[in-house]
């Protein structure tokens, strides 16, 4: 995948669309490339949440001795990752119990396992409120917790390394997707904004968004005649036959 810096991606947009060359973007004091800048800030962070792309997918390691013991004594309280965006379903999993985490839980449902008779368990319960990942129960074995997240960090600091922003703070700045797809959405924003007909420019971004979401991280092959796995013995698993498991006589 090409990942372009934001200087180019402004000057690659803004010569496409038949306007000057700017020598800067980010501290440039001209209104238009300032518009420019602007709305690449804004299609970045579109893109985010328009989809988990696994260049922004994170794992979220912790343990749950380092969370905090609300004041009810019946929860915990985590810290989210500074970057966090959200979270990809189905991936939070107890590595010290081998299974996952159920969740996350409605406010309802929350209540209730505070306040139900029957609502405890060994299995860990979860929800994200107040910008914290709350687990039930509180008082329970310290676990390892793992999950995947999609980070908002989607412009990298190529003057530090490991750094990563949420909007462009300079030219040099690495956009963390497909240039060609981050510079049509642009177009498409700033004759939008304009107030133009943007059919033509719709069209060319719908054309290279599916393309490369589609390639974004592959995909498995499909079945139209799928069958269900277990990893217990059963039906599903053992070919027919006569099997004399007794080892006496019939």
């Amino acid at each position: 995948m090409a990942y372009g810096t934001v200087l180019w991606i402004v000057q690659q947009t803004m010569v496409e669309m038949g306007l000057n060359k700017p020598p800067e973007a980010v501290s440039s004091q001209d209104t238009t490339v300032q518009q420019m800048v602007a709305l690449l800030n804004r299609a970045g962070n579109d893109l985010v949440i328009g989809y988990p792309w696994q260049q922004l997918t994170k794992e979220y390691l912790f343990n749950t001795s380092t969370a905090v013991l609300a004041p009810d004594g019946l929860t915990l309280a985590v810290n989210m990752p500074s970057d966090w965006s959200y979270f990809l379903d189905q991936t939070q999993w107890d590595r010290t119990n081998h299974w996952p985490l159920m969740g996350p839980k409605t406010a309802q449902e929350w209540q209730w396992l505070k306040g139900g008779l029957l609502s405890s368990g060994p299995r860990i319960r979860y929800r994200v409120v107040s910008g914290k990942l709350e687990l039930f129960p509180g008082a329970a074995t310290a676990s390892n917790i793992a999950m995947e997240y999609v980070s908002d960090g989607w412009c990298e600091d190529t003057q530090v390394a490991g750094k990563f922003y949420n909007y462009p703070q300079a030219d040099s700045n690495l956009v963390l997707f497909d240039q060609w797809v981050l510079s049509a959405y642009v177009k498409l924003k700033y004759w939008e904004a304009k107030g133009l007909d943007t059919t033509a420019y719709a069209k060319d971004f719908v054309n290279v968004w599916e393309a490369r979401i589609g390639k974004n991280k592959g995909a498995p092959v499909l079945t139209l005649a799928p069958r269900a796995r277990t990893m217990l013995i059963g039906i599903n698993n053992i070919p027919d036959g006569s099997w004399n498991v007794g080892g006496g006589n019939p």
